[in-house]
């Protein structure tokens, strides 16, 4: 072991729906690759705030078990699979709950292991699963800051996680892979990773991923990160398909407030439903803006965002969807706290004769505001209103508005309360392709736990 660790010092220092809430793990990005900055209080940063693993942990192990338990509720949608049904209201109690253990038995290494129990019940709906959902050793070079080798179970989280993130709020997405990362200047780093999709968690997509994530961290909070990914996952694989996405990812501090900006272009290989495989040609990409204001003697934070995911009139017809944007294994809180939408490649919806209408490509925009009424006690209000690129000839591009409340407390670092309620107006899209026009309802009630125990890490002499 000792021999593979001083080879590492000598490298030269170098859809469907993702789950409501869509809360952002924090996984093991380095800070430079990490979301930072201002911004509302989302239920992303609640969530990950008790379930992330510390990136530099000040113990020598650390054994618990953190997660949440969740009562939900939901008019007009079916939660086990995240479908749009009119007049239909169910309500059923959930639970994720990992057991870990982090050990750090010399500077060098950090050996990981984390089960993962996850289910819900309630009415007529019954799922549980238990599985390892992280299991990994991580080398790292005590000679040269930033560069490790990581092997095994793992998550893959970057940036806001637009394109790559984690289910948190549901039962979470890893990989069985291997990454290298590399600093070859202090304000570089550069993560080279591949793997494949673990199934007990991928919700049914199989498959392989491999790409690599750069950021240069410049001074003031400003950094510029570039990346490529090669994904093949799907649920329905054919041979030869895969997806490549090509992406730059801007962060700037401009006096109080936070800009972001992330285009993504996409090519590749699509089976286009018949006998081949067709190039694909896709766009999509966010920018956000966010800002912290003291009013009234409490701290306010206001964010607005634009995000837009390209589509084409032949998927609307049931044609090549091969200039879809897709970015499916997303995180981001851009798409909605209720997973009526899932990713920017657009929604299909289901009329009383089981015919699907598609529409095709999406933008979406957002405004939030958010304010720490205490130092425990926070309150976040959210819109986000969303369009279609393509329809049907007669049909509204209008999909609708979502309103989300949510109401944290926190009770220490390692409980917290969250309450939310959702609402989606729905659009004249929903009308034109089931009939319907009820608006979507969801309303939750959720208790996050970590309860540790942890041996310090004595300092060396």
């Amino acid at each position: 072991m000792k021999r593979f660790v001083a080879l590492l010092c000598l490298t030269p220092a170098l859809y469907t729906a993702g789950g409501c809430g869509n809360a952002r793990a924090a996984g093991d990005p380095p800070p430079a690759l990490a979301s930072d900055g201002t911004g509302p209080h989302t239920v992303q940063e609640s969530v990950e705030a008790v379930l992330a693993k510390p990136e530099e942990p000040p113990f020598e192990y650390k054994a618990g078990v953190n997660g949440f338990l969740r009562g939900e509720g939901a008019g007009s949608f079916r939660l086990p699979d995240f479908s749009v049904t009119p007049n239909h209201a169910e309500g059923r109690f959930l639970y994720r709950v990992k057991p870990y253990l982090y050990w750090h038995p010399t500077d060098w290494l950090d050996l990981h292991a984390e089960g993962e129990g996850y289910g819900f019940t309630g009415g007529s709906q019954y799922y549980g699963k238990v599985s390892l959902y992280q299991g990994f050793a991580e080398l790292k070079c005590p000679k040269q800051e930033g560069t490790s080798f990581k092997a095994g179970r793992q998550e893959l989280v970057y940036g806001s996680a637009f394109m790559l993130g984690s289910d948190t709020f549901y039962k979470g997405l890893s990989y069985d892979a291997l990454r290298l990362r590399l600093s070859p200047v202090k304000p570089l780093t550069v993560d080279l990773f591949g793997g494949w999709y673990a199934t007990p968690w991928s919700g049914g997509i199989a498959g392989n991923l491999a790409g690599g994530y750069a950021t240069w961290t410049f001074s003031g909070g400003t950094s510029l990160d570039a990346y490529a990914l090669r994904d093949t996952g799907s649920v329905d694989h054919h041979p030869g398909e895969h997806r490549n996405s090509f992406g730059l990812r801007g962060v700037a501090k401009l006096g109080p407030a936070r800009l972001e900006v992330e285009p993504v272009w996409q090519t590749g290989r699509r089976f286009n439903g018949v006998d081949a495989n067709e190039s694909i040609g896709a766009w999509g990409g966010h920018a956000d803006l966010a800002a912290d204001a003291p009013i009234g003697g409490l701290t306010n934070h206001f964010f607005a965002s634009a995000a837009y995911g390209s589509g084409s009139r032949d998927a609307v017809t049931g044609g090549s969807a091969r200039k879809e944007f897709l970015n499916q294994a997303n995180d981001t809180p851009l798409t909605g706290d209720m997973s009526v939408i899932g990713d920017l490649s657009g929604l299909t919806l289901t009329d009383g004769a089981g015919a699907g209408h598609r529409a095709s490509g999406l933008q979406i925009y957002t405004a939030g505001w958010g304010v720490d009424l205490t130092k425990e006690l926070n309150l976040t209000a959210t819109g986000r209103y969303f369009l279609a690129n393509y329809v049907e000839t007669g049909f509204s591009r209008r999909l609708g508005l979502e309103a989300d409340f949510t109401l944290t407390y926190t009770v220490s670092d390692n409980l917290s309360l969250i309450a939310g309620y959702d609402r989606f107006f729905t659009g004249g899209f929903f009308r034109d392709a089931t009939g319907s026009g009820s608006d979507i309802h969801y309303g939750y009630l959720m208790l996050q736990f970590d309860l540790a125990h942890q041996k310090p890490k004595l300092a060396a002499r």
